[in-house]
């Protein structure tokens, strides 16, 4: 076999196992998941799982870590775009991995996870108001607007995930970009008032 066929093998062996303890996590917690089942579930032999697995704990992190990656690269290419295309690509990604971002989106992740995707949207959502606004520096004022802008998107998707991705993804969209540039109309608005005061 060659090197890009048993490449291709072990994505197709990956993709089956995470999507699987995906849908089981919908049904019970990660510490009641054996690999017997979660490999009876994909249809995958224990000896292949234990090939690229220590337990199921690993294969958790590496789902947590690859989403990371996959969203951080995401938005470091596209935080340019118009508000609408920029979150079409995020929505897009979701619609992609819906079994994924479900488990994710609904309590189902690690703390360390939550905590390093807001980091990640907030530090995206932050450089896009420094160039809407024209900014170097970051005051406090803003980090509280950007803690709330994020928390409301994160309960948005959340409910989203809940109701099974039912409310059409276009609306998300349009939910979601409307919301930023509403935000950032209020926020220059903010920043005008304040170089006013100081003259």
């Amino acid at each position: 076999m060659s090197k890009m066929q048993n490449d291709r093998r072990v994505r197709k062996t990956k993709k089956a196992l995470r999507e699987e303890l995906a849908e089981l996590l919908s049904e019970k917690e990660l510490r009641s998941i054996t690999v017997k089942e979660l490999t009876d579930k994909a249809d995958i032999h224990r000896s292949t799982f234990y090939a690229h697995y220590e337990d199921i704990y690993s294969l958790y992190q590496e789902i947590e870590d690859t989403v990371l990656e996959e969203l951080n690269d995401l938005i470091s290419s596209n935080f340019f775009l118009s508000l609408n295309d920029y979150y079409k690509i995020l929505f897009d990604y979701i619609n992609e991995n819906k079994q994924l971002c479900k488990m994710l989106f609904r309590n189902k992740s690690t703390h360390n996870f939550l905590h390093n995707l807001a980091l990640l949207f907030k530090n995206a959502c932050l450089k896009s108001w420094r160039i809407a606004l024209n900014i170097t520096d970051i005051s406090e004022e803003l980090e509280y607007y950007a803690e709330y802008h994020l928390q409301g998107c994160f309960a948005m998707i959340s409910k989203w995930a809940d109701s099974d991705f039912a409310y059409p993804r276009e609306k998300m969209i349009k939910i979601m970009a409307n919301v930023d540039a509403n935000m950032e109309i209020h926020l220059k608005r903010i920043q005008h008032q304040g170089s006013g005061d100081n003259q």
